[in-house]
């Protein structure tokens, strides 16, 4: 794992762990006039049972996973992100659309996706994301993250 010491305190290169863990860089997000707008490589939309991970400054400041297809979990994100930005009711809470608006002021986040690894267990074959989702909240406990771990 790469880590770097900085007076005392642990700091992740983000780009350097998610390769190391099998992620792929696939597009980015942004905020534009009170829009939150994710781009991303087009092939990637259909998959499922996915983590996908926000990366600003090459800092993991959110963990996130979708048992549907990523195009709808992006969907979802950049309509209640962009309701909550202009102030209008949405899932997203105002502050955190508050926080998403300062980290990306003037610059551009980068998205990270893997699907989950498949597990072979005594009961059967079943897609571990929401458990390495789960571990990857507990272990870098991002601050974007409402809840810390599974």
């Amino acid at each position: 794992m790469v880590r770097l010491q900085d007076n005392k305190t642990m700091k992740f290169e983000a780009n350097k762990i998610l390769e190391e863990y099998k992620f792929k860089k696939i597009g980015s997000f942004h905020i534009d006039k009170n829009n939150f707008i994710v781009e991303y490589e087009e092939q990637f939309g259909q998959m499922d049972q996915c983590i996908y991970i926000h990366v600003i400054d090459n800092k993991i400041v959110r963990v996130g996973s979708s048992k549907n297809k990523l195009k709808s979990r992006m969907k979802s994100w950049e309509r209640d992100v962009s309701k909550a930005l202009n102030g209008e009711k949405s899932s997203t809470p105002l502050w955190e659309a508050e926080l998403w608006r300062k980290k990306l002021n003037n610059k551009k986040g980068d998205l990270y996706f893997r699907q989950g690894w498949i597990t072979k267990s005594p009961i059967g074959k079943f897609n571990s994301y929401l458990s390495e989702e789960s571990y990857l909240i507990g272990k870098f406990q991002p601050e974007m993250n409402r809840s810390k771990h599974r």
